[in-house]
């Protein structure tokens, strides 16, 4: 019989079988993230909402000066476009047009309905009657569409019925 040595056994280690990471299945055909919709959002800050009912809230108080509601959520470097196809840029413009269009015309009521808000801005529906100087009463339908960024209205604009 033959001896059986003593040596210790040596084990033969072999590489370990490595396994790949599953592929993440996606539920999206190739190439529809292209296709996928992306968020959409104002910003930081104040809401298009917010700031819509503030708008509206406004209008319908009656409220004499519309400076403090400019000063809260309008941006100093704002666009304001008519339906009359004219626009001006900048807060200053702005008051400037405003500040014409109060000294020609006496506001006898003002009813505002909204707002209708998306994601990056709201609409107001708004019916003014007014007086201008030296003329008869009329009564005036539009909407006010604004475009909200980081807390701020950065652009307005009036769209009137008829024109």
């Amino acid at each position: 019989m033959a001896k059986k040595s003593k040596k210790p056994a040596v084990k033969k280690f072999a590489p370990k079988a490595t396994k790949k990471p599953a592929a993440k299945k996606s539920a999206k055909p190739a190439g529809a993230s292209k296709l996928a919709p992306k968020p959409v959002s104002s910003g930081k800050g104040a809401t298009p909402a917010e700031i819509g009912a503030a708008v509206v809230a406004h209008l319908n108080s009656g409220a004499v000066s519309d400076t403090p509601l400019w000063d809260k959520f309008w941006s100093d470097a704002i666009e304001s476009i008519e339906g009359s196809g004219m626009g001006w840029a900048g807060r200053k413009a702005m008051e400037a047009k405003c500040a014409d269009f109060m000294g020609e015309n006496e506001i006898l009521g003002c009813r505002a309905t909204g707002p209708f808000v998306g994601a990056t801005g709201f609409a107001v529906h708004i019916e003014i009657e007014l007086k201008p100087k030296g003329g008869d009463t009329v009564r005036m339908k539009e909407v006010a569409v604004y475009t909200v960024k980081n807390g701020k209205v950065v652009r307005e604009e009036f769209m009137y019925a008829g024109c």
